[in-house]
């Protein structure tokens, strides 16, 4: 139990596209206004990793088309959402006092990060997805890591919001987040593309 929370967090820690908007939240909203984006988070991962867990534990060899698609699909939402922060800094965001992140943009980003694919293809067994009372123990187990360590960006956020310096503006913090997604979707499209050049034509 203990290797798998670690390994977890582990994963989770790392810097991506969730955790961007999670500590942008932090920064443009405070603690108190952003901390609940992490249950969104939980939930989103929750639904993803059911989802390719099934997939993989009933399709096996012939789920490898299907994650390829949507390691495609993962790359063009990422950098879409590259693209709007880039170039219309505030346009996601509605006109209330911290310029909050939009819940369902959140949403629909973490749903389809590719860190819950890496949940089921090498930290949770396949066999964990065939059992109900095992499933139900690792989604105890994973929503003890991911709310934690969500709030965890969100605070970093929040703090840094208080430190005061100039630098943090809207723009300047939404288009930093905007770069650290194109470097992720990048990362992404390099891992793709050399799947498809080993695997070659059919």
């Amino acid at each position: 139990m203990l290797s798998v929370m670690s390994a977890l967090g582990l994963l989770l820690l790392m810097p991506g596209p969730t955790n961007t908007l999670l500590l942008r939240a932090g920064v443009l909203s405070g603690f108190r206004r952003a901390w609940t984006l992490s249950l969104l988070e939980c939930l989103a991962y929750l639904l993803q990793i059911a989802f390719w867990g099934y997939v993989l534990s009933h399709m096996g060899a012939n789920a490898t088309w299907c994650l390829k698609v949507m390691q495609f699909v993962s790359i063009c939402y990422l950098v879409k959402t590259s693209y709007s922060l880039w170039r219309e800094p505030a346009a996601d965001l509605p006109p209330l006092p911290g310029e909050r992140v939009s819940r369902w943009h959140f949403f629909l980003l973490t749903l389809i990060n590719p860190k819950g694919l890496l949940v089921v293809s090498f930290i949770v067994p396949v066999q964990t997805f065939a059992d109900m009372a095992l499933y139900g123990q690792f989604a105890m187990q994973f929503t003890a890591v991911v709310i934690p360590v969500g709030c965890a960006w969100v605070l970093f956020g929040a703090r840094l919001k208080r430190s005061g310096h100039a630098w943090l503006t809207p723009q300047n913090i939404n288009r930093t987040s905007s770069v650290v997604i194109s470097c992720f979707a990048l990362a992404i499209l390099f891992r793709l593309a050399d799947a498809l050049i080993s695997t070659g034509p059919a």
